[in-house]
Formats: structure tokens, sequence, C-alpha cells
């Protein structure tokens, strides 16, 4: 069988071209946006945000113990039991 000479089984369909690439941003693209109103992280966050953080902030740290005085300082040189 002369494989050459056969006709093909499925008719051949064109491919579609692949669609353009987006054009890229310019400089000139770039100069003509109007400069951010925001200055910070903290210029982004909504009033509500805003008064969330300030809220938290006015508790102080996060720890896992009673709060200490500032002046009073960690136990050097203790023992401990730790033979329960």
């Amino acid at each position: 069988m002369d494989v050459a000479r056969s006709a093909p089984i499925a008719p051949r369909t064109p491919v579609p071209a692949a669609p353009a690439p987006a054009p890229r941003p310019t400089a000139k693209s770039h100069a003509k946006q109007a400069p951010a109103a925001a200055t910070g992280l903290w210029d982004l966050l909504t009033p509500e945000e805003q008064e969330f953080f300030a809220r938290a902030r006015a508790l102080g740290p996060l720890t896992y113990g009673p709060p200490r005085a500032a002046s009073q300082a960690a136990p050097l040189g203790g023992r401990i039991d730790v033979k329960g």
C-alpha cells in the first residue's frame, strides 16, 4: 500500500493564529497617569480600618502574661523545680 497516494483521513483545518500580545505600557503612558494621592499604607485604609488599628495600637502589645510595669525587670538567677 502506497501511503503517499492515499487520501487524508480528516480534512485539514487551518489553525487560527495566536492573538497578538497586549501592547506594553511605555514611559509616555505612565506619565499621563495622575500621581497617587496616598503617600503611605495608612492612607490606603478606609476610615473604619484606620479606627480598628488605632484602637488595637492603644491596647498595647499582645502578650501571654499579665502586663509588666516598665521599670520591673525580669527575675534573673532564680532556681526552678523541674521535677514537678
